[in-house]
């Protein structure tokens, strides 16, 4: 885009969008956020497909949401719905059968790590978000290129809750 785009609709969780009079192409929208306050996911209800976009993190890749709490909330409410047939996440390959919800247990476990990463270097002093984004970045086997801003204020994110020491658990 080149610049600031025209918004017709704002959509809201439980929305449906048609993409044409037939029926066939009905979407689910379901709020997810986390990676960013206005994300959304969507199924393709004929297909029982879920296009998840940056709801459900990679295990391995560089981590980019804005609230730690609320993406462990918005996977473990993709994961309860039932009957997908396949996962089409963003940075991801397509998930079809068992794997699709593998998938969204392997992100929230990865969630789970950063969280402990960040904690326990915090616990060890390091209060300096570059140098914790360096030394998480090292710990979760992240290249030296992924400590940027965006991993320093991903991870500052879970400097918010520290005083839970698990998110799968507590939230």
């Amino acid at each position: 885009m080149g610049g600031p785009v025209h918004v017709d609709h704002n959509l809201v969780d439980g929305d449906i969008i048609e993409a044409d009079d037939t029926g066939a192409g009905e979407m689910l929208v379901f709020h997810t956020p986390g990676h960013s306050n206005g994300s959304i996911s969507l199924l393709l209800q004929s297909e029982r497909a879920l296009f998840s976009g940056d709801a459900i993190p990679v295990a391995g890749d560089l981590p980019v949401y804005d609230n730690a709490v609320l993406s462990v909330k918005s996977v473990k409410r993709l994961r309860g719905i039932a009957g997908i047939r396949v996962l089409l996440s963003s940075w991801d390959d397509p998930h079809r059968g068992d794997a699709r919800y593998q998938r969204m247990n392997k992100a929230l476990e990865y969630l789970q790590i950063i969280h402990e990463a960040v904690l326990t270097l915090h616990d060890e002093g390091i209060t300096d978000l570059v140098e914790l984004a360096k030394r998480t970045a090292a710990t979760l086997g992240l290249p030296p290129q992924a400590v940027n801003p965006l991993l320093a204020r991903t991870l500052a994110a879970n400097l918010q809750i520290r005083d839970h020491k698990n998110l799968l658990e507590d939230y």
